[in-house]
């Protein structure tokens, strides 16, 4: 017989390779389990613009409600575009940084480090003049997976009260509930404190360790309260921010249209493809991308980053497109002087004079071909009666 060193099991090692109980237990297991969940409810008092905040007690580790949210909320931050951040190096026994640093060593348990985040929220929050935020909660949750070494994720998760967030008013843990309705939620943050641990003050290279999702609230004081840099700019700024910078490198230093085109049509391309995987693309990535149209023997070669930065280009580090962003880069807008005219041209279809294209460009005017029959009649004595008029 042999004793399992997981389970003290013991079990027949000529009949059983492994131990039968491990083997059930991590066939049955769920992907992502709860380590401790915490509720805090926003406190007003009528016609006061104070703004208090109690804190609950530990969920209990049988509530089924807390497993159901942690899935639901993952599930949440895979389909939603987020806003993706990081903390800048601060050593002060106060930041942010260093209360995570301190519960992941253990000098602190959870309840203190939620007390603490629950101290920035509200001192966010009256900066901010934010007292609007009262019936709402906040729900508080450590979470993990099975793989060695993983010290999991922080989660904070700002609710309504509605079905699925009904909470006990004494202890603020979860009521008895079937479903989770994810539609109250107003902001969520998620600290991945496996790659916060691993990564810490250096930037991360590939992925984010602070990420955002905004529900029906706009809640900026949410974001600065857990360390974010607002100065930051959202995704949407972002794409077009690197667009523009590429031009205005184009134009600053001569560089050719083909140049210019080809870097668009890169930087486009991962841009593309990020929006449609619902993934995020690290700025070194893009200026990568711009980079190897750069002549090998240019004096230029490896300035555009420095470019970006110098000229203050509003661009988050890490910049996660929507398909909406992708899709503005395919074609330029136009507008005719007293706005009789407007269209989206797709930019591969445009061409100079004679060229044959499908949209031809001339010294500040646009030529289009026309080939419906019943279009050309219609513009044809559309050209007879104004010429008369």
């Amino acid at each position: 017989m042999l004793d399992c060193i997981e389970c003290e099991l013991s079990y027949d090692e000529e009949q059983n390779e492994e131990c039968p109980r491990c083997i059930e237990l991590s066939q049955n297991r769920p992907e992502l389990v709860a380590i401790a969940a915490i509720t805090s409810q926003f406190i007003t008092q009528a016609g006061s613009s104070r703004l208090d905040s109690k804190i609950g007690e530990i969920w209990p580790e049988s509530d089924g409600v807390c497993f159901k949210l942690i899935s639901e909320v993952e599930g949440k931050f895979k389909r939603k575009n987020k806003f993706h951040s990081y903390l800048s190096e601060n050593k002060g026994s106060t930041s942010i940084p260093s209360r995570l640093q301190s519960y992941i060593s253990n000098e602190i348990e959870f309840k203190t480090l939620v007390t603490l985040f629950m101290d920035e929220i509200l001192s966010a929050a009256r900066d901010a003049g934010a007292y609007k935020v009262a019936g709402g909660n906040i729900v508080f949750m450590h979470y993990k997976g099975h793989e060695e070494g993983d010290i999991g994720r922080f989660l904070a998760i700002m609710v309504t009260k509605k079905d699925g967030f009904d909470f006990d008013e004494i202890d603020l843990v979860p009521k008895d509930s079937s479903h989770i309705n994810l539609d109250a939620l107003r902001q969520a943050a998620l600290f991945d404190l496996t790659l916060f641990d691993e990564t810490y003050p250096d930037i991360p290279e590939s992925e984010t360790y602070l990420k955002f999702i905004k529900g029906n609230s706009t809640g900026a004081f949410f974001k600065k309260a857990f360390g974010c840099d607002e100065n930051n700019a959202d995704n949407a700024e972002s794409v077009e921010q690197i667009r523009e910078a590429i031009a205005d490198f184009q134009e600053k230093y001569a560089f050719s249209s083909h140049f210019y085109n080809e870097a668009r049509k890169s930087v486009d391309a991962i841009i593309e493809k990020a929006a449609r995987n619902k993934e995020s693309v690290p700025l070194t990535k893009l200026f990568d991308a711009v980079e190897k149209h750069i002549p090998d023997d240019s004096h230029l070669k490896g300035t555009f980053g420095i470019f970006v930065n110098e000229n203050e280009y509003q661009i988050n580090q890490h910049i996660e497109p929507t398909l909406d962003s992708a899709k503005k880069g395919k074609s330029i807008s136009v507008e005719a002087n007293d706005k009789s005219f407007t269209a989206n041209i797709i930019r591969k279809k445009v061409g100079g004079k004679g060229s044959g294209k499908s949209i031809e460009y001339h010294d500040g005017q646009i030529t289009l071909n026309v080939t419906d029959e019943k279009v050309q009649q219609e513009l044809e004595k559309l050209v007879e009666a104004n010429s008369n008029a």
